[in-house]
């Protein structure tokens, strides 16, 4: 009879060893092995600081440079600079439209006119003609504003969030690289130099029709 209490009690306490042991491993498992979290595929439609900013400086980049070529469509009679200014209002007017269906889902109203920079900029091409403002506006709304366009779009590309954005960034870029070929083309720009002013009475060179 005592044998046999003997085996039940060695029985049981090599059950709770097993038991403890289990719950041990476990633990010592559930270390090794973190969970990592895994993001919901919402959350790549959400907008960071980079989106909000993309928006708004897209939207107001796209309506200075609308207005601008719509000024140069009413003021040059120089064929290439009347194509371009064509060229370049649709290509802000696409990205507009795109910004206008995304921008309330992200809670971003638009901007409904050009900042103070933009705006100084049209007062003194309102002042400008003849070959002086096609010049101007190649430099302007052909160079700068594509060199311009291009690290904005580029930025959103690189680490913005938001899936529909980065759409918009992406497709924008060959045509803002398109654009900014021709106009350098055109002006025979290059990087970084000054060539002409135009808070100036001078008057450049004209570019060449085509």
């Amino acid at each position: 009879m005592f044998r046999k209490y003997f085996i039940v009690v060695i029985s049981a306490i090599v059950g709770l060893c097993f038991a403890i042991g289990g719950s041990f491993f476990s633990q010592v498992n559930a270390q090794q092995t973190p969970r990592v979290p895994v993001a919901p595929a919402s959350q790549a439609n959400q907008a960071n600081a980079v989106d909000i900013a993309f928006v708004n400086e897209a939207a107001q980049f796209g309506l200075a440079n609308i207005m601008l070529g719509e000024m140069a469509l009413q003021k040059s009679t120089n064929p290439s600079v009347q194509k371009f200014a064509q060229a370049e209002i649709a290509e802000q007017q696409n990205v507009k439209q795109q910004l206008t269906q995304i921008a309330p889902r992200l809670q971003v109203t638009l901007p409904t006119a050009p900042g103070p920079k933009y705006q100084a900029l049209m007062q003194r091409f309102s002042q400008l003609s003849g070959t002086q403002f096609d010049t101007a506006y190649l430099d302007e709304g052909g160079v700068n504003a594509h060199l311009e366009a291009a690290s904005l779009f580029q930025r959103e590309a690189a680490f913005g969030n938001n899936l529909s954005l980065i759409t918009v960034a992406n497709q924008g870029l060959p045509i803002i690289n398109q654009h900014f070929t021709i106009a350098s083309s055109l002006t025979s720009y290059r990087f970084a130099q000054v060539p002409r002013r135009y808070n100036e009475a001078s008057a450049p060179t004209a570019p060449s029709a085509q």
